[in-house]
């Protein structure tokens, strides 16, 4: 079981994951990012409208996988909003999307939901993203598509989105958004902000000539190296973002 300390420190995390996600400008006022707290069957998430670019480690909240599986639903109904009051923290309408996925892959210890411009227009074309260059690598072969737009809010839906997504690391959720997964926040947040890139680049390839996707026997051999390496890539992405660093007058603690 973690310590205190080790869950603070991932609080800590999706908190400024959320801050890298926002100065990538891949998230708005929509958007989550969760982490499975190991060794547990307990998951912490950013909470419904949350700035991403306010959001603190003690905004985060906690879930319970089994308990909100088996739930009717979302714990937070738009139609009790009052303007912009939020009485308390509460999990996502779409956190049953994290909860189906993490349930459903145990080898998934973090999931983001984001609605990013490109990838989603990607999907909204019903064209799977593919891996063509090697940031794209974890999209190999492509990446699947689902194909209605609602929000994930029952565990119906969550597992349907999870049958869909299967082994692969992200999924288009054709006229929504999309789904990333990792093994760690460092992995689905690096995963998030590449499959950005990746579509950016089909788009460009598809303009200039034809797309051809990395082989099955180059992926194979180069895989696990960028697996090794999407700590570094986080660790690059939160370098650039002002309230993250030393110093900075804005706090994620």
């Amino acid at each position: 079981m973690p310590s205190q300390a080790e869950v603070r420190r991932l609080k800590q995390q999706v908190a400024e994951s959320s801050h890298i996600l926002d100065h990538q400008g891949l998230v708005d006022f929509h958007g989550h990012v969760s982490a499975r707290i190991p060794g547990t069957s307990r998951m912490l998430i950013k909470p419904v409208l949350k700035a991403h670019n306010q959001v603190t480690a003690r905004d985060i909240v906690e879930v319970d996988l089994e308990a909100y599986a088996a739930g009717t639903g979302s714990q937070w109904n738009p139609s009790l909003q009052r303007g912009r009051v939020i009485d308390a923290p509460v999990p996502p309408r779409e956190t049953m999307l994290h909860v189906a996925i993490m349930l459903a892959r145990p080898d998934v210890g973090s999931v983001v939901h984001t609605h990013q411009l490109i990838a989603t227009s990607i999907g909204a074309g019903n064209v799977p993203i593919q891996a063509l260059y090697n940031q794209s690598l974890p999209f190999a072969p492509e990446t699947p598509i689902f194909p209605e737009p609602k929000l994930i809010t029952s565990w119906d839906d969550g597992v349907a989105v999870a049958d869909c997504l299967g082994d692969r690391t992200a999924a288009l959720l054709r006229g929504h958004g999309v789904v990333v997964v990792g093994a760690t926040v460092d992995h689905s947040v690096s995963n998030t902000i590449y499959l950005e890139r990746a579509a950016i680049m089909q788009v460009v390839a598809s303009i200039v000539g034809t797309p051809v996707p990395l082989t099955p026997e180059y992926v194979a051999e180069f895989g696990p190296d960028w697996e090794r390496r999407a700590s570094h890539a986080y660790e690059y992405f939160r370098s650039l973002v002002p309230s993250l660093q030393p110093g900075s007058r804005r706090k994620t603690t």
